[in-house]
């Protein structure tokens, strides 16, 4: 498993082209915050939290990232190279979604540790339980969107399955009824301060985007063995 993480660790680490969406949607989501901190005094961290963060910067963020981790390609196709010298496809796949899941967990964390800070306001709570929560929910929600995208990977031929994936998120996460349930956008806008989905609790929509993560990924490597 140790040598079939050096592939998309790899094309991370080494292909500086590929990090310029990220940081362009990061950039996007500090401004955001800023903006809306000098704009309206009175405005909380959550808003530009669940607004410029959740809705726009954390899946496109997950999304950039899933696309660089698999070299722009589907899934299948990303893991021809490794497969083509014995690796086994489905360990190939789980390797490489792995790396998505936790490099977007951990730049959706950093990104959303920066917004909450930059937003803060007077009237929200302090800033260090502020900045630990927003860490392990945009965590989570990155973990989710990777897995999800990937899933997303593992159709069409280049992976255009991200895209159709993108776009049913939105379209059923911006509704708070049970349509939003199995989309990472209602669970992440609801525990960044935004309406329940489906009256679940705080905690069950943490407890539904550690389930979306492992089963969007389960998903994703069962559908790499037939490769």
């Amino acid at each position: 498993m140790n040598a079939l993480l050096q592939l998309p660790v790899a094309r991370l680490t080494r292909t500086p082209r590929a990090w310029i969406p990220m940081a362009a949607w990061s950039l996007f989501a500090f401004g955001a915050a800023v903006a809306l901190h000098y704009a309206s005094p009175s405005a909380s961290a959550g808003d530009a939290l669940q607004t410029a963060f959740g809705a726009l910067a954390l899946p496109l963020l997950a999304f950039a990232v899933v696309g660089v981790t698999l070299g722009g390609d589907g899934l299948a196709r990303s893991v021809r190279s490794v497969v083509a010298f014995g690796a086994v496809p489905a360990r190939a796949a789980l390797a490489e979604v792995l790396v998505a899941v936790a490099a977007s967990a951990l730049l959706a964390s950093v990104v959303g540790i920066l917004v909450a800070t930059l937003s803060h306001g007077s009237s929200d709570p302090p800033l260090a339980r502020d900045v630990l929560a927003t860490a392990w929910i945009a965590a989570l929600g990155g973990a989710a969107y990777a897995s999800l995208f990937a899933l997303g990977a593992s159709f069409g031929a280049r992976g255009g399955g991200r895209a159709w994936l993108l776009a049913l998120d939105w379209m059923l996460g911006a509704s708070d009824g049970s349509s939003g349930i199995l989309t990472p956008r209602a669970h992440v806008r609801s525990l960044l301060g935004g309406d329940a989905v489906a009256s679940l609790s705080n905690v069950a929509s943490a407890g539904m985007l550690v389930l979306l993560a492992v089963g969007f990924a389960a998903l994703a490597v069962a559908r790499s063995r037939r490769v």
